[in-house]
């Protein structure tokens, strides 16, 4: 079956470690504007190179990562005018059930006019259902543990070790403030925080930043993964539920000790290799970075265990989606 897979973000990581599972044409559209004024001219722009991608490949299956809503707008918009065949399968992050893109115009009924609504965890699925998404419709697949490149490259180190990888986004969620404060309680260890922290301006304070922690700003693909091969953990939080974060599906991929927030999702996900540390208490954020380097050795082997574990949930679930597609092949890992 011939599938396309688009996204209007430079990068995700979930896409790319399914689509050798699935076999789909993947498309990132990454042009972006820095002044959000101008946000409406770069979708119009979004929108025509997403049409041109959907007219070049004439897929069978179309796969959308939402949000922004407008991209779910062109995909209803190309299978009424060009092929009214195209099953369309929404991969929706949970921000797509939040203002302000579930309050676009007709996005619920949108939704359930897609072949799959795809959620990755029960609660976003109770947060969809709860607003109005069809229950027949809506499906939950995880995310696979992360498929990096197996022939990267390690240079030299960059951090002094002990270090540990915080990839961000700058999103509100995150305790950024927190984070910084816990950072001047354990100065013998390296914080590296990845993202684009232009995005942090009016919403996390960075003018106060500790010699300890390193803003490494949003690296390339390949500089990204290196870091993930060579820290020494993982710090992925969020001071909200239901969020199930992609630095943690990327620290079982290379194997890497976890530090997460004590959230009911990523405790039920994440059960082995992990230290939960309470996101409101800089202390807690600090004890949990200090355990998780001190038992890095016993977190691991854990993580080895839970990237087998996982990978064989997601097949199963993964197989439903197979069904609706029309194929029961499974591509190799």
């Amino acid at each position: 079956m011939k599938q396309l897979f688009i996204a209007w973000v430079p990068f995700q990581r979930r896409n790319i470690s399914m689509q050798s599972h699935y076999g789909y044409e993947l498309k990132f559209l990454s042009f972006a504007f820095k002044s959000r004024y101008l946000r409406f001219v770069e979708y119009i722009f979004k929108a025509w190179k997403t049409l041109e991608l959907c007219l070049h490949y004439q897929p069978q299956a179309l796969w959308l990562q939402l949000a922004p809503t407008p991209l779910l707008y062109i995909a209803h918009l190309y299978k009424g005018l060009f092929d009214r065949q195209v099953k369309i399968i929404a991969d929706c992050h949970n921000v797509m059930f939040r203002a302000p893109w579930i309050r676009f115009p007709g996005a619920v009924a949108f939704l359930n006019q897609c072949d799959l609504v795809l959620v990755h965890n029960d609660w976003v699925k109770n947060q969809a259902t709860a607003i109005g998404v069809t229950p027949e419709r809506l499906y939950v697949l995880e995310d696979p543990p992360a498929v990096l490149d197996d022939e990267i490259v390690q240079g030299q180190e960059l951090f002094p070790h002990p270090w540990i990888l915080y990839p961000c986004s700058f999103n509100r969620d995150e305790p950024i403030g927190n984070v910084l404060a816990a950072a001047h309680l354990i100065p013998d260890i390296t914080l590296v925080l990845t993202g684009n922290t232009a995005r942090a301006k009016g919403i996390h304070d960075l003018s106060d930043i500790p010699p300890n922690v390193k803003l490494a700003g949003f690296l390339p693909k390949v500089e990204f993964d290196m870091l993930l091969h060579t820290t020494d953990a993982v710090l992925g939080l969020t001071m909200l539920e239901g969020i199930q974060l992609c630095a943690a599906n990327e620290a079982v991929g290379t194997g890497k000790p976890m530090i997460l927030s004590e959230t009911k999702i990523l405790k039920d996900l994440f059960y082995k290799g992990a230290v939960y540390v309470d996101s409101d208490r800089p202390e807690s954020i600090a004890q949990g970075c200090q355990e998780a380097i001190s038992r890095k050795s016993e977190l691991s082997e854990e993580v080895a265990e839970l990237r087998e574990e996982r990978y064989k949930r997601w097949l199963d679930q993964a197989s439903y989606v197979d069904a609706i597609l029309g194929s029961s092949q499974v591509v190799n890992k």
